[in-house]
C-alpha cells in the first residue's frame, strides 16, 4: 500500500516543526537523569509515550526500542474497539511497507554474492518465473516484463526500483483530495467489496491503470527524482524468487533470509487476513471514499486485501521482533554485508535511499550526527507503523498502531517522541 507523496511531505514539516518544539521546550531528554538501570528507565519513559499516544490518537500504540545496553517494549490503548480488548507488548501486527526494507536488504544479499548487480535490467531476472507461472495459471495473460510493459519498462534497473525513480507504475489507487471534493480510492473500495479475496502479485500487475501503463518519473520539490509504487517491489520479490529456483511466487521462502533467531517470531502472509495471521483488527479512519467532512470506521481484521503487494507488504510480527529486524539490518549486518547495506541509506537531503526512508526527518528535528536515521514506513489498509535506526544513539526503534488515518501523523509523533525518551537517556548516561 502507498503513502501518497503529498502526506509524506506533509508529515515531514509537521514533525521537523513538532520536534523542533519539543527540543525547545525540554532538551534532549525526556526522562529523569540519573544512574539506575536504562532499561527500567527507558520502559518507563516509553510507555508514558504509549498512553499519552494511544489517548490521543484514540487507538493501540505499541513500541519496542533495542540498545546495546538492553531493549524494552510497551503498549497502550485499545486493540479490539468492539469487545474493549487492551493492547499487550506480546500483540501482533501486519508492517505493511516495512516490508520493503527487509525485500531491500535480501536484494543487497544477492548483490553481495555476486547474483545480482544493482544496475541489472529487471527482466532478465524474472522472465524465467513469470513464464513458468504463466504456463501453469490462465488467468496469467503476460509471460514476461516485455509482454507486460513493453520493451523500455523492461530496461528497468534494480537501482531504479529500489530507489522508487521507475516508470513502471503502482497498483495503489489512494488519490487524496487535497481539500478539493472526495479522496478517492478504487481498489480500497474493491478490497472491502471482496474481503475474502487475495490478490496475487500478479494479478495485481494485471490490474488495468497497471499493465500495459507507464508513468513519467520526475525530480520532486527538495526531495528529487522519487515516485513511489508498490509494484517495483513485488517485482523485486519475483527476482528473489527466480534466484532461490522456486517456480512460483507463493513458494519463495522469505523466513529462510531471516536471522535464525527471528525465524519463528516474524512471518510473511502469502493469503488470508489479518486474524488469520494472528494480528490484532486494524481500523480504517480516513476520507477515502467517503462525502467531504466524513471519516470512515472500517474494521479490516477479516480483509485479505490487507496483504495485498507480497514482498512490498506482507511482514506480520511484534513491534520488538520489528526493532531486532531493524538491528539486524542497520547495526548487526546479518541480512546482508555492511558495505552494500550502507548504500541504502537516503542522502541527507533524499526522503528515499534504496528500499529505506529518511527516518532522521521524524525524529526531533536534530541536525548533524543525532539527525540521522533511516528505515521505514508502513502504512496498509487498517494499520500504520514505522521502524528506524539511528546510528550516532545506536538505537533502533518499532512503532505500530492499528489505525490508517489520512495524514498518518500519529507513528511519526510517537516516534519523536521516543526518540527523545532514548536520545535523553543514552545522553545523560554518557
Amino acid at each position: 500500500f502507498t503513502v501518497p507523496f503529498w502526506a509524506i511531505v506533509r508529515c515531514v514539516f509537521f514533525f521537523l516543526f513538532r520536534c523542533a518544539m519539543l527540543r525547545l521546550l525540554c532538551g534532549l531528554s525526556l526522562a529523569c537523569c540519573g544512574l539506575a538501570d536504562l532499561s527500567l528507565k527507558l520502559q518507563q519513559g516509553l510507555m508514558e509515550v504509549a498512553q499519552q499516544k494511544s489517548a490521543e490518537y484514540n487507538c493501540s500504540v505499541s513500541i519496542a526500542v533495542r540498545t546495546p545496553q538492553g531493549r524494552a517494549s510497551v503498549a497502550a490503548g485499545v486493540v479490539n474497539f468492539e469487545q474493549k480488548q487492551p493492547a499487550k507488548v506480546e500483540d501482533v501486527y501486519p508492517w505493511g511497507s516495512v516490508t520493503k526494507m527487509f525485500t531491500a536488504a535480501t536484494i543487497m544479499k544477492m548483490v553481495a554474492a555476486g547474483r545480482f548487480r544493482l544496475d541489472d535490467a529487471i527482466a532478465p531476472l524474472v522472465d524465467d518465473l513469470l513464464g513458468k507461472m504463466a504456463a501453469k495459471d490462465p488467468s496469467q495473460k503476460f509471460r514476461s516484463m516485455e509482454e507486460l510493459w513493453g520493451p523500455d519498462l523492461a530496461k528497468t534497473t534494480l537501482r531504479q526500483l529500489l530507489g522508487m525513480q521507475s516508470n513502471i507504475p503502482d497498483f495503489d489507487t489512494a488519490t487524496p483530495s487535497r481539500g478539493q471534493g472526495m479522496s478517492k480510492d478504487p481498489l480500497r473500495a474493491e478490497l472491502y467489496s471482496e474481503p475474502t479475496h487475495f490478490y496475487k502479485p500478479t494479478e495485481l500487475m494485471s490490474v488495468p491503470w497497471v499493465a500495459n501503463h507507464s508513468k513519467d518519473c520526475k525530480s520532486q520539490l527538495m526531495f528529487g527524482k522519487f515516485c513511489y509504487s508498490s509494484t517495483n517491489f513485488m517485482l523485486l520479490g519475483m527476482a528473489l524468487a527466480q534466484a532461490t529456483g522456486v517456480e512460483n511466487w507463493s513458494d519463495f521462502n522469505q523466513t529462510a533470509l531471516l536471522p535464525e533467531y527471528l525465524q519463528g517470531k516474524i512471518r510473511f502472509a502469502n493469503s488470508g487476513s489479518p486474524k488469520e495471521a494472528g494480528t490484532v483488527p486494524g481500523y480504517d479512519r480516513t476520507s477515502y471514499n467517503r462525502a467531504p467532512g466524513n471519516l470512515s470506521n472500517h474494521n479490516n481484521w477479516e480483509v485479505d486485501g490487507v496483504f495485498a503487494g507480497w514482498t512490498a507488504s506482507n511482514v506480520v510480527a511484534s513491534s520488538e521482533h520489528i526493532a531486532d529486524l531493524s538491528w539486524e539490518i542497520w547495526q548487526a549486518h546479518s541480512v546482508a554485508p555492511k558495505e552494500w547495506v550502507d548504500q541504502m541509506i537516503p542522502g541527507t537531503m533524499r526522503i528515499y535511499g534504496l528500499g529505506a526512508f529518511n527516518v532522521g526527518l521524524f525524529a526531533g528535528g536534530q541536525r548533524g550526527p543525532l539527525g540521522k536515521g533511516y528505515g521505514h514506513l508502513g502504512a496498509t489498509y487498517g494499520y500504520q507503523s514505522i521502524v528506524g535506526f539511528f546510528p550516532e544513539l545506536n538505537v533502533s526503534v518499532a512503532i505500530a498502531t492499528n489505525i490508517e488515518t489520512d495524514k498518518q501523523v500519529q507513528t511519526p509523533d510517537s516516534l519523536c517522541f521516543s526518540y527523545h525518551v532514548a536520545a535523553g537517556l543514552l545522553n545523560n548516561k554518557t
